[in-house]
């Protein structure tokens, strides 16, 4: 597992064009899944976020807002908004 692989696997959830290619998007998601479930994406036009790829753990983020914090930017925004 490389550094190039996963910032490519993670950079496709930042580009609206990767949603077109289902099957690439997926075969992306499941890598991440499998080696970098939690990933810190930083592609522009969008501040970085991190990106949480398995289910269980999106389940265990959302119901503990004590330690986890989505605000105050819970959308994909450019980064100079």
């Amino acid at each position: 597992m490389g550094v190039l692989i996963v910032e490519e696997a993670a950079g496709l959830l930042a580009n609206p064009q990767s949603y077109v290619d289902e099957a690439r998007l997926n075969e992306a998601l499941a890598w991440l899944r499998e080696y970098a479930p939690v990933v810190w994406v930083d592609h522009a036009p969008y501040r970085p976020f991190w990106a949480v790829t398995k289910h269980a753990d999106i389940f265990a983020i959302e119901r503990d807002s004590e330690l986890w914090l989505n605000e105050p930017h819970s959308i994909m925004a450019p980064a100079e908004s």
